[in-house]
């Protein structure tokens, strides 16, 4: 089941830091990626379990399928991804964090928000979360793919990042390198349970010992390639079409752009707490340049799905958004989404429906995309 306020606030505490939000693990086979990876990939080792594997961090593995617990303790070990920062200019190549959260609190907190009848109400519930958050949640462990030449000069948030990255775990195991590329597995030998119920205690049990199950076959599974920089290959898209519908179920067209000089198209997903933030602020952006024929539109990634599209609902009204924000479709999902693995992203367009300029990965301020905005409507001229 997904969970609204629990989706935002997750995202958030584990996103927060940093700018964007990167896609769920590609779980399918892929051809090319035979090619990437340094070591041979054989029929049986992918029998074994589940494949993980992450392009912009430049690793794959396998999550065996038979771990010995109940689904819902193995379905707890699912990772949040993190790109911090792209390979060849960032130090902090990427990050998979994985916590423990007690499922019957969470599951308390959303009802006690579903029935919240005021926006003040939930209000306090989402700081009555944050708390209980703090209090409760516990590291179980983190994939760290750190760029050792970029340690003297690369950007200063990501060294702080991983710093503190490292400073929440006793053990820091180099488990593969490739060229400068160093992939660290970080966890501890105890956990503080003092926090915990005697409940939540035995839940923590059960999905501890999944995770070191899982941690240990990450360490046996693991192959490192050179990463992929996702957001080089949209350059090579030069239009974007689509014919769907808004999440309020108003018919829209690609034909849209021709009514703008230029459009501002953000990508996002409902489980991204950066691109979430940020929507208030282009909210404002949006009245402040709709006075100059140019436009705004989302477009929400992790669509069609039953249960997001009136969680993305929910998020737009609660943000006050007002431009129009699409469900994506087959042309979408097969074309320019593909190659988006880190949310937010933002693409401009002109009237005939072409790209223009380079995407911008992570969240930005107004002023930032304000002036985006103005340096491509100055080279269409």
């Amino acid at each position: 089941m997904k969970i609204f306020f629990l989706a935002i606030l997750m995202a958030v505490a584990i996103c927060t830091s940093i700018v964007g939000c990167g896609k769920s693990a590609d779980n399918t086979a892929n051809n090319q990626a035979k090619n990437e990876i340094q070591q041979t990939e054989s029929k049986d080792e992918a029998a074994k379990g589940e494949r993980n594997r992450y392009k912009e961090m430049g690793l794959v593995y396998y999550i065996p399928k038979e771990l010995g617990a109940k689904q819902d303790a193995i379905q707890a070990v699912r990772p949040a991804v993190v790109f911090p920062g792209k390979y060849g200019v960032a130090y902090a190549v990427g990050q998979i964090a994985h916590e423990f959260f007690p499922t019957e609190l969470g599951t308390n907190l959303e009802k006690k928000f579903q029935n919240a009848k005021t926006e003040e109400e939930q209000k306090e519930i989402i700081e009555e979360y944050k708390e209980e958050y703090k209090n409760k949640a516990i590291n179980l462990f983190d994939i760290m793919v750190i760029d050792k030449s970029k340690e003297k000069n690369g950007p200063k948030e990501d060294i702080e990042r991983k710093e503190k990255t490292f400073s929440k775990y006793k053990n820091h195991e180099k488990i593969a390198e490739k060229d400068n590329l160093e992939y660290y597995l970080l966890y501890n030998d105890e956990y503080d349970e003092s926090k915990l119920s005697e409940s939540e205690k035995k839940e923590f049990k059960e999905i501890r010992e999944v995770a070191e199950k899982v941690r240990e076959n990450i360490k046996k599974s693991i192959k490192v390639f050179t990463p992929v920089d996702s957001s080089e290959k949209m350059t090579t898209y030069k239009s974007i079409e689509f014919k769907t519908k808004t999440i309020d179920g108003k018919e829209i067209d690609s034909r849209i752009f021709k009514e703008h000089k230029l459009t501002m198209v953000n990508i996002w997903a409902t489980f991204c707490g950066p691109c979430i933030g940020e929507m208030p602020e282009i909210q404002k952006l949006y009245e402040e340049v709709k006075k100059e024929n140019v436009n705004i539109i989302g477009i929400v990634s992790d669509t069609p799905d039953d249960e997001n599209e009136p969680l993305a609902k929910q998020i737009l009204d609660k943000k006050g958004v007002k431009y129009d924000n699409i469900i994506a479709d087959e042309k979408l999902k097969e074309g320019i989404l593909k190659d988006v693995t880190g949310v937010p992203t933002t693409i401009f367009v002109d009237s005939k429906g072409n790209i223009v300029g380079e995407p911008i990965v992570g969240s930005r301020s107004k002023e930032e995309y304000k002036k985006a905005i103005d340096e491509r409507v100055e080279s269409l001229k």
